[in-house]
């Protein structure tokens, strides 16, 4: 949470997008999740209730969702419900919500995103790059073959040695900021963030979730993988199964999306004699 929202206090903003607003949703007891706890979580977050379990409310539902997890076959997800989880976040994204995915901390071997939910195409999955601007070495990559075959992650982000803030049990003491985080988990929230401050910047893109992929895909700084490859990358490809389509870039981020004219609704053409009609 500090990664997306941390705001300002006496000496530093942790945050890429201090000033929003954010809700959460536990899925996991003591570190281990399930695919119905998961599952939950998702449904929760379309559409929130009160503290009592009721009222759900889809107004409040957030524009984007970070998940810094996997699922893996100790938790319950086999290949044989791959396919119930994909729906779900389909569901969500359907609904208009971008669903940020962390790569998982696997690598540096290929077909290392191996896992719900970055397997999903409907996931923006994130890796993690380093001080360097490298590909962390932890960092999972793609393809993914557990599942379809899928290039991954989308895009990368910072994930080592990053400051954030912790603390535990509603302990006051306990709270304090500190540097050494590494790991997807730290990258995913850097483009929650981001996706945050292209809607605050164009509000009237919350809710289209592949707009919002591509601006920041698009304006992501280009990193390109090296021998030995994985999958069908080469020297040049853009995307690829390291970094996806490179390390995102917040301010260009924003200065896209002030660019982006119009959304397009519809296209058509008239032949008009010797011109066509646009």
């Amino acid at each position: 949470m500090g990664t997306m929202t941390g705001g300002p206090n006496s000496d530093s903003i942790i945050g890429v997008a201090p000033g929003a607003k954010w809700i959460g949703c536990r899925n996991m007891e003591e570190g281990d999740g399930t695919p119905a706890t998961y599952i939950e979580c998702f449904q929760w977050f379309i559409a929130p209730t009160n503290t009592s379990n009721g009222s759900p409310n889809t107004a409040m539902a957030p524009h984007v969702i970070n998940n810094s997890w996997g699922c893996p076959a100790s938790e319950g997800c086999t290949p044989s419900n791959y396919a119930t989880m994909e729906t779900v976040v389909n569901t969500v994204r359907s609904a208009g919500i971008l669903v940020v995915v962390s790569a998982g901390n696997d690598g540096p071997g290929c077909s290392t995103v191996n896992t719900p939910a970055p397997i999903y195409t409907g996931s923006f999955s994130v890796g993690a790059t380093n001080s360097s601007d490298n590909i962390s070495n932890f960092s999972s990559r793609g393809p993914v073959t557990v599942y379809t075959s899928t290039m991954k992650p989308d895009i990368s982000a910072p994930g080592a040695s990053i400051l954030s803030c912790t603390g535990h049990d509603n302990n006051s003491g306990s709270y304090h900021y500190a540097g050494n985080w590494s790991g997807t988990s730290m990258a995913g929230p850097h483009v929650a963030g981001v996706a945050a401050l292209i809607m605050c910047a164009r509000p009237d893109l919350k809710g289209n979730v592949t707009v919002l992929e591509t601006l920041m895909k698009n304006s992501a700084v280009p990193r390109y993988a090296s021998s030995p490859f994985c999958g069908t990358d080469n020297g040049t490809s853009r995307p690829n199964n390291v970094y996806g389509w490179g390390r995102i870039n917040a301010k260009a981020a924003v200065l896209a999306a002030l660019a982006f004219p119009v959304e397009l609704l519809s296209f058509s053409v008239e032949n008009a004699g010797k011109s066509a009609l646009v």
